[in-house]
């Protein structure tokens, strides 16, 4: 009996050893701590503020669902297509299914709060990515990731006063109203003008909803009113950039006639600025963005602390050292 209870004890801890061990070779070097289970039974949820709307959040979708794969952990990518409504029931659904974590990009500074509140209530770390949630909400989150978007305001508005020598007159190109970057990316630009560039004016700021053809019209409006005043313009990101870039084209203009920079720099904007038509704007990966909120999710899904707040890095690019950097593949 004794003999058989021994081997037996010995097999259990053999089995226990051997799990251990597994888990402990599945880690990834990046968690920083051990598995408390397999990679392959890790549900994560993902809603992502609207892949459709630009190709930005289109590769951030597509990135997120490829490393998700490559991991091995079940993850579900939904897209809310910019409506806090839908984001607001795609959270709740998904703490009703409760997985081990929450990636949310949000879709409103504020409106997603009591959702996020209720995750957070039934044991889901949620994490924030790209773009923060209000500061009411950040008591429910377990960390955020993402770009430094006053940061990036504050550079563009450097770079295009540099392009400007420091005086002219400029518009503005925003994106969603309400929504934290664009808080972020309005507020802190026009702050650094204000305080660090007195020879600049704004003449117009007007949102085109982080869409292409919507900057394009937009920007014929400003010109259309203000024509040859404008100097500069700065659209929240390259996107929109590219829709000013065709309203300057359309309107029989050179390279160069006005100054351009943006933030985030897509594919297109990087052959722009090759051609004279983009003074400045920064090296964002959306790859980068999504691998950082999936790794945040797993190691707080396991138990690890993350910081509050890790960022990704977003040099400024300009036509000096544009071909310093690879060509975006958005």
């Amino acid at each position: 009996m004794t003999n058989m209870m021994t081997t037996g004890l010995g097999l259990a801890a053999a089995a226990a050893m051997t799990a251990g061990m597994a888990l402990a070779q599945d880690a990834p070097d990046w968690l920083g701590g051990e598995l408390q289970q397999p990679l392959s039974e890790t549900r994560i949820g993902i809603t992502v503020l609207y892949p459709g709307s630009n190709a930005y959040q289109a590769m951030y979708a597509q990135a997120a669902e490829e490393y998700a794969e490559e991991l091995g952990i079940q993850a579900t990518v939904m897209d809310p297509q910019g409506d806090p409504a839908v984001q607001f029931d795609q959270i709740q659904d998904m703490i009703s299914q409760n997985p081990d974590a929450i990636i949310v990009w949000p879709t409103s500074q504020n409106a997603l709060i009591p959702a996020i509140r209720s995750a957070s209530r039934a044991g889901i770390p949620v994490v924030t990515s790209n773009s923060p949630i209000g500061e009411a909400g950040r008591r429910y989150i377990v960390g955020h990731t993402g770009p430094d978007d006053c940061l990036q305001a504050q550079q563009a508005a450097d770079m295009l006063a540099d392009a400007l020598d420091g005086e002219g007159n400029i518009v503005v190109v925003e994106g969603t109203p309400g929504y934290t970057v664009s808080i972020l990316r309005g507020n802190c630009f026009l702050d650094r003008i204000a305080d660090a560039y007195p020879g600049i004016s704004v003449l117009d700021s007007q949102t085109a909803e982080w869409n292409r053809e919507r900057a394009q019209t937009v920007m014929e409006t400003f010109l259309t009113q203000y024509g040859d005043q404008i100097d500069g313009v700065y659209a929240f990101d390259d996107g929109m950039g590219l829709g000013v870039i065709s309203a300057l084209q359309g309107a029989g203009m050179e390279p160069g006639d006005v100054a351009l920079v943006t933030a985030n720099q897509f594919g297109e904007g990087w052959d722009a600025m090759q051609e004279g038509w983009h003074q400045g704007s920064n090296k964002q990966s959306p790859i980068d963005d999504a691998i950082l909120a999936i790794q945040t999710a797993i190691r707080v899904a396991n138990g690890i602390e993350v910081p509050e707040l890790q960022g990704i890095e977003t040099p400024m690019v300009t036509p000096e050292n544009v071909t310093e950097f690879e060509r975006p593949t958005w």
